[in-house]
């Protein structure tokens, strides 16, 4: 005898399992949100400006080296570092010696401009520790909400610090970003990306820097004070004359 059951429920089961949303996990979204950005190159230079310092960043398999140069009083000052050894300072090409503090200092701070120009590629870093922190809605698009902190080995001296990243659940475009920080007597920091634009292959962004009322606001609810016009902007953060050799 037929058995109408027996012929409808693995049909059943088929829609169910279709209908059932696809779900995607953090390292999928970063994964997609470099490729996106076009970071996932294995091996380029690009060189640009920012504030009274010229920049050089350097990819290769395992390898990377970052630098800045600039003048001042009529002597060339130029600071490198790369993955295989740490910054060294050089003035009129003749290197200079530093006291641990000092290189310390120099050192954090072109790391830090490399790491936001090169966002959300240094999401990847194996000291990096991220989650999915739920689903939002900022200016009526969807956003995943990534949280970051950093193991202490090999997060840097900073690894205390935390970050959210809100990344398009179209375009995965890192369209907002947060962190609160230690140093300096700490604080916390919010921007938005504006000025996007493609360069050979690369998606580069500038950013609004905005910051709340109070020093240590929590970082879920900066979208929402930012909504309603509650962060006060203090700085623009912008790249300018961007040139990437491939």
């Amino acid at each position: 005898m037929f058995s109408f059951s027996k012929f409808i429920f693995p049909i059943l089961l088929l829609l169910v399992a279709c209908q059932t949303p696809k779900t995607i996990n953090t390292d999928e979204i970063i994964h997609k949100a470099v490729q996106v950005s076009g970071f996932d190159t294995p091996i380029f230079s690009i060189n640009f400006d920012f504030r009274e310092y010229h920049y050089e960043l350097i990819r290769r398999p395992s390898f990377y080296s970052y630098s800045r140069l600039t003048t001042r009083n009529g002597v060339e000052v130029k600071d490198i570092m790369t993955s295989n050894d740490p910054l060294k300072r050089y003035l009129d090409d003749v290197s200079t010696q530093l006291s641990d503090s000092t290189q310390r200092v120099y050192s954090n701070s072109l790391n830090a401009v490399m790491y936001f120009f090169q966002l959300p590629k240094p999401l990847q870093d194996a000291a990096v520790i991220k989650e999915i922190n739920g689903s939002v809605i900022v200016n009526d698009k969807s956003y995943w909400s990534i949280k970051v902190t950093f193991q202490k080995d090999g997060g840097g001296e900073d690894f205390q610090d935390e970050y959210r990243y809100w990344i398009n659940q179209e375009t995965y475009e890192v369209d907002f970003l947060a962190y609160n920080y230690q140093t300096d007597g700490g604080g916390t920091r919010f921007r938005k990306a504006i000025n996007r634009r493609e360069i050979d292959g690369f998606l580069f962004q500038d950013y609004e820097n905005y910051k709340p009322s109070k020093k240590f606001e929590p970082l879920d609810s900066l979208p929402v004070l930012f909504e309603q016009g509650y962060l006060k902007q203090v700085s623009l953060i912008r790249n300018k004359n961007i040139r990437v050799v491939k």
